[in-house]
């Protein structure tokens, strides 16, 4: 038994500093962190909200309720949180900010937005800085229904839904937590015969899943573009927002800008492109010059790649993520997917993520001239494809691994590290299962 008074405190609870590595080229006049590793895991002593236009929060707030709103209102309130006069889509609210010409909120009730609620399918994005927020809880959005009618073809149930590009199971979970994706075939003799299948006659979606489908037990992902940010240059802040769906990437922020964009506790899952040879991310961010930060989020289900960050010409990209996650990305056939992926010249910190179950790529690929520090990370590959690797550094990029973990098992050649002409860093690295390969004058040492 413990004598009373005993000190029960871990050992080394205390936040320590933890520095960057002197070549990771981090712009910290622009972009001060400070990392320390406590009792927790490592952290940025950050605050998400003061890396966006301080303006915003001092700015108008429009509310949004999908049940009981109206795109006639104003969508003031007497406070934020008064949902009263809301509006009943989000694009609308973006409509107003804008008219504002002035950095607005656009306040979420939590709730099921669907199809071309939120950017009115691209056509109405914000023009200021702007914030997204979802109001004490989820706010959860699809490029298609929530619920729909079935009607019994008898061997398979069908709906009238015209554009439908992938669709996923919801009442059955992958390991990861993941809506699992029926297999699409040629047409409805072949969905008859093949279980847990759909096919789409003319607009008309067949599935079988062995019974009759409940009301919300199908996520149908439509042609429609998700949170889609192509023309908005000016600070993004989203928080409780949930993507589902999108051609181009449940989240895309593709305008040539010098800004900051930010996530907070949000999700980014299941991309679905028009045709299989157009595979777009779950999240994908590019010609971004400044900070991209995302806390606590998610992108996983990708018909390509989890994350992907691109300069593409756009000098200065620096990246953020603390505690974010990404796994089962790579679908319809797509090749070279990954979790977590950097190019060009990006400078990335990854603080506390988890990485794993892509198909036919890597877990954490980091390209060209990037450098990227990643601490208390996991990556999981288990790609059968002939090579699982968990991290892989390429051409002349520079990879810092500190008290990560790689467990990569499952194929042909299994790799927890593979240096492919890039140079890794490791201190503390822990190999669950795989090896180490540096080839083509890459290098594996410690720091």
């Amino acid at each position: 038994m413990l004598g009373v008074g005993l000190d029960l405190r871990p050992q080394f609870s205390a936040e320590v500093p933890v520095p960057l590595p002197a070549g990771l080229g981090w712009n910290s006049e622009a972009h001060p962190v400070r990392i320390t590793r406590g009792i927790g895991g490592f952290r940025s002593e950050t605050v998400p909200r003061d890396l966006v236009d301080p303006a915003i929060w001092s700015g108008a707030a429009f509310h949004v309720d999908a049940a009981s709103g109206d795109d006639a209102n104003s969508g003031l309130g007497a406070a934020d949180g008064d949902f009263a006069n809301a509006k009943r889509t989000i694009w609308a609210a973006f409509v107003a900010g804008n008219s504002t010409e002035a950095p607005y909120r656009v306040i979420v009730k939590p709730g099921l937005y669907a199809e071309s609620d939120f950017t009115r399918n691209g056509n109405d994005e914000p023009s200021q800085p702007v914030a997204v927020i979802g109001w004490g809880g989820e706010v959860r959005y699809r490029t298609g229904p929530w619920q729909v009618s079935w009607m019994d073809q008898g061997g398979t149930f069908s709906t009238i839904k015209s554009a439908v590009s992938r669709v996923f199971r919801t009442d059955v979970l992958t390991a990861r937590g993941h809506y699992t994706e029926l297999a699409e075939v040629a047409d409805v003799a072949a969905c008859t015969a093949t279980p847990d299948s759909w096919c789409d006659d003319g607009g008309t979606v067949h599935v079988n899943i062995g019974g009759a489908p409940g009301p919300g037990d199908i996520a149908l992902m439509r042609s429609f573009h998700g949170a889609r940010f192509l023309s908005h240059a000016a600070d993004l802040y989203l928080e409780n927002v949930h993507c589902e769906g999108g051609i181009s990437g449940a989240l895309h922020c593709d305008a040539m800008a010098s800004r900051n964009v930010v996530a907070v506790k949000s999700s980014f899952r299941y991309s679905a492109p028009p045709t299989p040879s157009a595979a777009q991310d779950a999240a994908r961010l590019r010609r971004t010059s400044g900070l991209l930060a995302f806390f606590d989020c998610d992108a996983s289900a990708g018909a390509k790649d989890g994350w992907n960050f691109h300069e593409d010409g756009v000098a200065g990209m620096h990246v953020l993520m603390e505690r974010c996650t990404g796994f089962d990305n790579g679908a319809l056939g797509a090749t070279s997917c990954n979790a977590l992926t950097s190019h060009d010249a990006v400078r990335m910190i990854v603080l506390g993520g988890g990485f794993g179950h892509s198909r036919n790529g890597t877990e954490v690929h980091c390209i060209q001239q990037t450098a990227s520090f990643l601490a208390g990370c996991r990556a999981v590959a288990r790609d059968v494809d002939g090579t699982s690797v968990a991290y892989k550094c390429s051409f002349e990029g520079v990879m810092w691994l500190y008290e990560a973990v790689g467990d990569a098992a499952g194929a042909a050649s299994n790799l927890a590290i593979e240096a492919n002409s890039g140079t890794v860093f490791t201190r503390g690295f822990q190999a669950v299962a795989g090896g180490v390969s540096a080839a083509s004058g890459g290098s594996v040492s410690p720091f």
